[in-house]
């Protein structure tokens, strides 16, 4: 997201400025910044939620927010090879001039900039409400999973009612019996 807001900056400032030498700086920060960080931070977000998803309970595709997210991460991931690197190297080198002559030199490369970092911002704020929010419950996969066979509360280890069974002293085992139902003998 910091990237995205730094980006922003560069093409917005680079339209608004009437300064043909700063257009120019930002037109070629642009072009160095991009192909070399962000398939690096795109590929690497990619990797990490992967990773956090297999290694996690909330699994990879157990949750809709969780299987949401990945769609996109791997569009945001695509959209930076297929539409931002492409866009960020057809900037032209050496731009000089005036504000217009450096923007009417870069073509409509430097107006294909303006929208990426706005989507990408709005798509990784909406994955960060999916992982606070958590909606929409299991999916298929995870519904099955979950199905397997259970393990009924009276039979765990440790669990209330077998403390209760377990040389407790009656107020225990009356105060456990009425609040976990009824005690097998």
């Amino acid at each position: 997201m910091g990237a995205d807001v730094v980006l922003a900056v560069l093409v917005v400032a680079a339209q608004a400025s009437g300064d043909g030498a700063t257009v120019s700086a930002i037109y070629t920060v642009v072009r160095l910044f991009i192909p070399w960080t962000v398939p690096f931070l795109a590929g690497g977000m990619l990797v990490t939620g992967v990773v956090l998803g297999w290694g996690t309970k909330y699994g990879l595709v157990q949750w809709w927010w969780v299987l949401v997210k990945l769609g996109v991460g791997i569009v945001l991931t695509a959209l930076v090879f297929v539409a931002l690197v492409p866009g960020a190297l057809s900037l032209p080198h050496g731009l000089a001039g005036t504000a217009e002559q450096v923007r009417d030199a870069a073509g409509n490369a430097g107006t294909d900039l303006m929208l990426p970092p706005f989507v990408s911002f709005a798509a990784l704020a909406f994955a960060l409400v999916l992982s606070v929010f958590k909606p929409w419950g299991r999916t298929r996969w995870g519904r099955r999973r979950r199905s397997g066979p259970e393990t009924a509360p009276e039979s765990v280890p440790g669990s209330a009612p077998e403390i209760a069974h377990e040389g407790a002293s009656a107020s225990v085992r009356e105060s456990v019996a009425a609040t976990s139902g009824p005690a097998r003998r």
